[in-house]
């Protein structure tokens, strides 16, 4: 196998590899070493023991969170993410459902053992342990149909009646910001809604499900004011003398597949209408007050995190670019102001110039509540999560509290950094200035990884063509990204996130395409190659003229660690990618499927009667026949298609985005030209094959053995024929 193509090859698959981590990898597909059960300690297991049953309350009108059939069965989102727990620890999780004023004076007096669909608010903290958040909603402020007094900001709140649900602690937590607007309490949500319709009250706070419930309860007369930035968490509470039962809801949401919760998500919260409260151009409607604000001030100084990207940087021009460049241009346009950039060298500079006021914004920021002593935040722009990048040699990372003896590198005073250290105490952390400062570090062997944003990773790790690193660990954290604006303007707020607001899911969806995509029109970077040819070729030169052996001592180490790099991921015989590098590939691709609820289609082929050429020829022209095979296989695939070799003479094909027809249109293209060809001058050789394209509600193995199962029915059936699944 020629070098040339080995690098092909090879960079085929990095490419694949990192676009799909930068644009959609589920990494809470990880979170657990085997997804289908939970290690308990000896303690847990003895609760469950000695608690058969824990029963949690919940209030019998918050649906879809909570349905309580004819029968008395609850079912809803609530109890789906309980029923999953319980397979996967072994627990007991019941709902009982009620008034929620009564559910709460039963979990204080124990008749119950906890709380669901609740959030944890300081004042159940006395008698109840939260779990992590099992939901995460964002709160919105709702008005009645048509939003006849215009309200569009929590100023125009002001002397207005909000309706509040008596019980509901995070709303009535929530209002006291609003001191100048009346409360008004009712018992059921059905009295809020009547509230809100009937013009008792002006306004109340909402999320993802109340447009579902409202209509659900023949009250389809809510519209979407405006969101706040405020996030709706929802965690199970259990009493406070069983922190163990906490213990193992908490192993069960970090065991619970990312597409299991979209796929439970999807199903109770799809009936929503989707409301469009957005403008429908790109004119704002502002209040003379807002007008006269920007008049003032028609200039605002920002500073940004300058070596960040893909969300945020100033190249060697001095110009902005990322991701939050291109929404903070759109915010520019539809606020008509100018932002003024302040050029910095690193994230500590640009931190200091807005804490001294130096700067009037800066973008691409998480609203820690250090950083809310000396700033204001819009609502958020985007989410992140937080991701653990180690070399290729390293094994998957399933619980980075346990890495304490080794050192890892993070950008210093990031949010991640915040973030990971109330998170993480005990790890060992190496501040760096930028993230190619960390990448470099940890490509050299000084540090055991390096973490930040998946995005940021995945973008700098291709930018910078460090094919030694990868994706090892996604914690159990993300950060949202703001605008923080200084602390003494906080009438500018309301205005940026009316800008905000106004960006379309579509705008937003294609600025980040635009900087995440990744392209395949071309799979090998000859300049790249180039450069690191000029680069061996000096070195050699070097150590040629200063001492003849040691130079001829490197290019045999330099040899062997090519042919071990090699061997760890590429099939010897033909060049293609090995079933360990397929496996990995796969199970990227599936999660990106799932996340994103695109296709995915695989090809399992095999070379019919193929131990009869190798009697008849011996195995050495079998061999010479598997390499042109997977050749002149690979001619047909696509730059986004994985070709590899699966074993003996079986080849999978990955087709990403991909349908069962396209799958099996390209199969038979594959299966028809090599049934054209002459191998060794003389040698005719046909395919079969079996397609199948990923389920719903199917994971990797399942469909691994539905595809061995569809061509073993094709060799069964006569052979040279591609066999699709019937779904």
């Amino acid at each position: 196998m020629d070098q040339r193509l080995f690098a092909y090859k090879l960079s085929k698959v990095l490419f694949l590899w990192l676009g799909l981590t930068c644009s959609a990898f589920v990494f809470s597909e990880y979170s657990s070493p085997n997804p289908h059960s939970v290690i308990l300690s000896a303690q847990e297991k003895i609760f469950l023991q000695n608690h058969p049953e824990i029963t949690l309350g919940t209030d019998a009108s918050w649906e879809p969170f909570v349905i309580v059939n004819p029968n008395g069965h609850i079912s809803g989102y609530d109890a789906d993410i309980l029923r999953k727990i319980n397979q996967l620890t072994g627990a007991n999780f019941t709902l009982t459902a009620g008034q929620w004023t009564d559910m709460q004076v039963s979990a204080q007096s124990r008749e119950i053992d906890g709380l669901s669909t609740g959030t944890a608010v300081q004042k159940r903290r006395s008698y109840l342990n939260f779990s992590v958040p099992y939901l995460t909603l964002q709160k919105s402020v709702f008005t009645s149909s048509g939003n006849p007094l215009l309200i569009q900001s929590p100023a125009d709140l002001r002397h207005k009646t909000l309706v509040i649900q008596k019980g509901n602690l995070a709303d009535i937590e929530l209002a006291k910001q609003f001191k100048e607007s009346r409360i008004l309490y009712v018992d059921t949500v059905e009295e809020l809604f009547s509230a809100i319709s009937t013009g008792a009250a002006d306004a109340t706070f909402g999320n993802g499900a109340t447009l579902y419930l409202a209509n659900k309860l023949g009250m389809p007369y809510l519209h979407i004011a405006f969101h706040l930035p405020q996030k709706l968490n929802l965690v199970f509470g259990v009493r406070k003398e069983w922190p163990e039962a906490v213990s193992i809801l908490n192993k069960g949401l970090a065991a619970l597949k990312a597409h299991e919760r979209i796929r439970i998500q999807t199903q109770w919260f799809s009936q929503q209408p989707l409301v469009d409260n957005k403008p429908k151009d790109d004119v704002i409607n502002f209040s003379e007050d807002e007008k006269s604000i920007i008049h003032q001030q028609p200039t605002l100084k920002m500073c940004v995190g300058p070596q960040w990207l893909p969300f945020s940087s100033i190249n060697k021009e001095g110009k902005y670019e990322g991701i939050s460049a291109d929404l903070v241009d759109v915010i520019r346009q539809r606020l008509d102001v100018n932002f003024s950039l302040i050029p910095t060298s690193h994230w500590n500079e640009s931190i200091a110039l807005i804490k001294d006021k130096k700067c009037d914004i800066i973008t691409t920021i998480n609203p820690t509540d250090a950083r809310k002593e000396f700033l204001n935040f819009t609502q958020t722009l985007f989410t992140s999560p937080i991701v653990l990048a180690t070399r290729l040699d390293q094994f998957f990372i399933s619980d980075l509290s346990k890495i304490t003896d080794q050192s890892i590198a993070i950008i210093k005073n990031s949010a991640a950094a915040l973030l990971v250290n109330n998170k993480y105490p005990q790890i060992n952390l190496i501040e760096v200035l930028s993230v190619q400062e960390g990448l470099k570090l940890l490509s050299e062997k000084k540090v055991f990884g390096y973490i930040d944003s998946l995005e940021v990773i995945a973008y700098n790790v291709k930018k910078s063509n460090y094919v030694n690193l990868k994706i090892s660990s996604t914690l159990p954290i993300e950060f949202d990204i703001a605008i923080g604006i200084r602390k003494d303007w906080p009438e500018w707020i309301p205005l940026m996130n009316k800008a905000i607001q106004s960006i379309s899911s579509e705008q937003h969806q294609k600025i980040q395409n635009s900087w995440i995509g990744i392209t395949y029109d071309n799979p090998f970077n000859y300049t790249w190659l180039g450069s690191i040819l000029a680069v061996i070729t000096s070195c050699v030169f070097v150590l040629v003229y200063r001492n003849r052996e040691v130079t001829k001592y490197n290019r045999k180490l330099e040899v062997l660690n090519q042919k071990l790099a090699k061997q760890a991921t590429t099939d010897q015989l033909t060049g293609l990618p090995n079933r360990y590098l397929l496996d990995q590939e796969i199970q990227i691709v599936i999660a990106s499927a799932k996340r994103y609820n695109e296709p995915v289609s695989m090809a399992l082929f095999d070379l019919d009667f193929f131990k009869n050429i190798n009697d008849q020829y011996g195995h050495q022209t079998g061999d010479e026949i598997l390499i042109q095979v997977s050749h002149e296989m690979d001619t047909f695939t696509r730059n986004s298609d994985v070709l590899g070799r699966w074993g003996g003479e079986e080849f999978l094909l990955v087709c990403p985005k991909t349908t069962l027809d396209g799958a099996c249109n390209l199969a038979n293209k594959v299966r028809l030209h090599i049934q054209q060809q002459l191998f060794l001058s003389d040698i005719k050789i046909t395919l079969s094959a079996g397609v199948a394209e990923l389920r719903e509600d199917e994971d990797y193995g399942s469909l691994l053995k539905r595809l061995d199962e569809l061509l073993y029915s094709a060799k069964d059936t006569g052979r040279n024929k591609v066999t699709r699944s019937k779904d």
